[in-house]
């Protein structure tokens, strides 16, 4: 039951304080008022302003990218830079068969920061990889030129983010930092040493000693800024938001939850996986494990 008492709160972010002597000691409610007057600069406000702004090098270079089929070409290429050697994990090509209903995923979807333990069985978590990162089976050909598809739509077909995992506890897979090949269906372990996995996120409220293994999406701004110019972080956080989603109901679907999390240590984590922080970065994370 709605407490109204309190209904002066539902319509808070209505309010507007002008203060242009208090820009120090603020909270969020005086910082938006002092945006919208103007008074004080937001990053996250000037690219809305500035969303969708496109130049006159942005259209030619997307014109270049449609009319030379380079985004296929790329497409086909991608293969080559996955490594295959004597420590490559490759994960099972037989899938799980997922009977759970569409419908009940749906109704069923919801985060989780506690989980129970349990070790997740080696062909559920192949299966639960596949469909949300890996490749599908519908393939697009283009004269000459093979393009394959993936179960998340992807601006120009490119394909900016790639998939890091923490492994923790998933049968047949040792702990620590894996790198995602979806042309292989494959692991590659990266070589590092005394992962610290309590310095992921932000606070003390997820799991992550049950969990049983969690995702950082990092985006490479060269893959796909030559075409898209300034509308490539649009394109980039659209992708992320349906990568994320559908890897939420892949994991509603074999009966394991997951919790999407924007509250990480974004430079730890870069420097942990020798990411440089200018042209590749983490701007997403996400767990799973069993409720």
């Amino acid at each position: 039951m709605i407490d109204f008492e309190k209904k002066g709160f539902f319509n808070i972010h209505t309010l507007l304080t002008k203060d242009d002597a208090n820009l120090s000691n603020n909270d969020n409610k005086h910082i938006y008022s002092q945006m919208m007057f103007g008074s004080t600069t937001s990053p996250m406000l000037s690219y809305l302003l500035n969303l969708n702004k496109q130049n006159l090098n942005d259209f030619k270079s997307i014109m270049f990218y449609n009319e030379s089929n380079l985004a296929s070409l790329i497409n086909e290429a991608k293969k080559a830079e996955e490594l295959l050697d004597k420590d490559t994990i490759y994960l099972s090509k037989t899938s799980k068969k997922i009977k759970t209903q569409f419908s009940k995923v749906l109704e069923k979807r919801h985060s989780t920061r506690e989980f129970v333990y349990e070790m997740m069985d080696f062909g559920t978590f192949s299966t639960i990889i596949k469909f949300s990162f890996g490749l599908g089976s519908r393939q697009l050909v283009y004269d000459d030129l093979i393009a394959t598809t993936r179960h998340y739509s992807s601006g120009g077909g490119l394909y900016p983010i790639d998939i890091y995992l923490y492994i923790n506890n998933v049968s047949g897979i040792s702990k620590g930092m894996y790198k995602y090949q979806p042309y292989s269906h494959s692991l590659y372990p990266l070589d590092i040493e005394n992962v610290d996995s309590t310095h992921f996120f932000v606070g003390d409220n997820i799991d992550i000693v049950n969990m049983n293994f969690c995702v950082f999406f990092e985006y490479s701004v060269n893959k796909n800024f030559v075409k898209y110019g300034e509308l490539s972080l649009l394109n980039t956080l659209v992708e992320l938001g349906g990568i994320s989603h559908n890897f939420d109901l892949v994991c509603q679907s074999m009966d394991f939850t997951s919790c999407p999390i924007a509250g990480f240590n974004k430079s730890v984590i870069e420097k942990l996986l020798y990411l440089d922080g200018v042209n590749d970065h983490i701007v997403f994370t996400n767990i799973c494990g069993k409720e």
